[in-house]
């Protein structure tokens, strides 16, 4: 009998256990949702503040952490350039998103959304710096973000305002315009800019996300870049067709009417495509590259 007693408390003891242990999980996914409701509508220091909760409740699910970064990077995306902050803040900024990157892929090694996030950190931290001042960080973002690709995540949020896969080919893209092509950068750091890559890249992306204003705007971007630099005026003619096509597509998020505006600009002067960033436009001079590798 008192066998039978103390098997009946060992049964009852897991039911509990696994009943706080559902309700656990449904608290987190609760959280989970209600930051993703936060982050869409534009609440980023609202969605971060649940996600901290989050983090509170569980630190060792990766899901927190790049939810977070994307928070911190959309909320700098969404400020005009000539509002933008002080550098030295926006590059502690990046770092933040780098490090939530890299906790989160420590935690989950196989999710792309944690790779996706450190990379976009590390792209934003080298363009406020300058492409040609962080040079010495190509070859980890080329790596990250081809991981990501490769990790294939599935994310996907409402109306594609973000898409995981489609933003990491969209990453890629403008890596392979804005880094210059020069043989020299493979051999001292390991990558060099492509724009046939480039091109094929910001395709991919808009195949995956047809309506977004952002990645058609960098796909019009590079074909003018490419058609530029490889004197081909129909990759030109292509480019500007594709940046005028914007103009039809919804707008879903804050940096959607800053790209509106910038596809005026490239318009309007198509010399800017090749260095152009949201955050900043790059120096891609190679008598300026020479000048940074002169520095003691």
């Amino acid at each position: 009998m008192r066998k039978w007693i103390g098997g009946l408390g060992l049964v009852l003891l897991a039911a509990m256990a696994g009943r706080v242990w559902g309700q656990e999980q449904k608290s987190f996914a609760s959280l989970m949702a209600e930051a993703e409701q936060l982050w869409y509508a534009d609440d980023y220091a609202g969605s971060n503040r649940v996600l901290d909760q989050a983090i509170k409740l569980d630190p060792n699910r990766a899901e927190s952490y790049w939810r977070k970064a994307r928070n911190l990077y959309d909320q700098a995306e969404a400020i005009p350039r000539d509002q933008k902050p002080p550098k030295e803040e926006l590059v502690k900024r990046y770092q933040e998103i780098i490090a939530l990157g890299e906790k989160c892929m420590a935690l989950d090694p196989r999710d792309g959304n944690c790779t996706l996030w450190k990379g976009i950190g590390l792209g934003r931290k080298g363009s406020t710096q300058g492409v040609l001042n962080s040079l010495g960080q190509i070859k980890e973002l080329e790596a990250v973000m081809l991981k990501t690709i490769a990790l294939k995540p599935t994310y996907r949020a409402e109306q594609g305002k973000a898409s995981a896969l489609s933003d990491a080919y969209a990453v890629l893209g403008q890596f392979y315009r804005v880094v210059p092509d020069w043989r020299i950068l493979s051999l001292i750091f390991g990558a060099r800019g492509d724009l046939e890559k480039s091109v094929a890249m910001n395709q991919k992306a808009v195949e995956l996300e047809p309506k977004r204003i952002e990645h058609n705007k960098e796909l019009g971007i590079s074909l003018i870049c490419y058609g530029q630099k490889e004197d081909q005026p129909e990759k030109i003619e292509e480019g500007k067709k594709i940046l005028r096509g914007i103009a039809s597509l919804p707008v879903i998020k804050p940096s959607d009417k800053i790209d509106l505006e910038h596809a005026q600009m490239l318009l309007a002067d198509p010399s800017l495509a090749c260095g152009y960033q949201r955050d900043a436009q790059q120096e891609q001079s190679e008598a300026a590259f020479k000048k940074t590798q002169q520095k003691p």
